[in-house]
């Protein structure tokens, strides 16, 4: 007899066994079950799942707004925002308009500023030509952009921007993020400044620091956050700091 009969044996007979109790559990599972039927059954409850072969019924789901988007906005700007969505604005800037990973908060926007924006690409960003955005559905979106409502920092908080100092111990992220600010919030006006520009520009980091709050209290898409981290970067410029070489 070959040695090897009867293990073989086992091992079939425990897959066997092993797929008939998944096959039971599956098909007793009162989710499951139920779902086979075309009508529940008493004793089981029927999941949100279709019919085998039939059609269920529509289900009303609430969808929680994403704050920003749609509540409270005037009928008239949603064909902007369609419009803004339609696009693929959302993947840099965010479903809200309110800045995403690479791209600035759009909220609050000077219109000017954002075709201006569209058309010419600045900082990286792909520039929309007529033919892919025409002009009444730029100015379309334009407005709905320019609409969404926006909190602006107060008094305190801009005499707070003008009044940071140069500090050795502020951590090279922030500086990187200030330096990532700049890309993404001024590129909407000009490039990337070089830090031989930067050094030209300010004769002292009260002139730096002041820009900073100044450009935050206008109706700008500079969020306090960046702006925080912009005037951190500029003094570390200003000071000589190498973020290269930063430790």
């Amino acid at each position: 007899m070959d040695r090897f009969l009867v293990p073989r044996l086992g091992l079939v007979a425990i897959i066997g066994l092993a797929t008939v109790l998944i096959g039971v559990i599956v098909l007793r599972s009162p989710d499951t079950h139920a779902n086979l039927w075309n009508s529940a059954q008493t004793g089981y409850a029927r999941t949100s799942q279709a019919l085998v072969g039939h059609e269920a019924a529509d289900v009303e789901l609430k969808l929680v707004e994403q704050q920003g988007i749609t509540a409270g906005k005037p009928a008239s700007l949603e064909p902007g925002r369609a419009i803004y969505l339609g696009r693929g604005c959302a993947m840099c800037h965010g479903l809200d308009a309110r800045g995403g990973a690479v791209g600035p908060s759009l909220a609050g926007t000077n219109p000017e500023i954002v075709k201006r924006m569209v058309r010419d690409g600045p900082g990286g960003m792909p520039a929309y030509t007529e033919t892919h955005l025409s002009d009444a559905d730029l100015a379309e979106m334009a407005n709905y952009l320019q609409n969404l409502p926006v909190v602006r920092p107060g008094s305190s908080e801009i005499a707070a921007l003008q009044g940071i100092t140069w500090d050795p111990s502020v951590s090279p992220s922030i500086l990187l993020q200030g330096k990532a600010a700049v890309r993404r919030s001024c590129g909407a006006c000009h490039s990337q400044p070089t830090a031989e520009e930067i050094r030209s520009a300010f004769a002292s980091d009260f002139d730096a620091t002041s820009l900073v709050a100044d450009m935050a209290s206008r109706q700008t898409n500079l969020s306090l956050q960046d702006a925080r981290a912009i005037a951190y970067y500029m003094l570390a410029v200003l000071h000589g700091v190498d973020l290269v070489k930063a430790p």
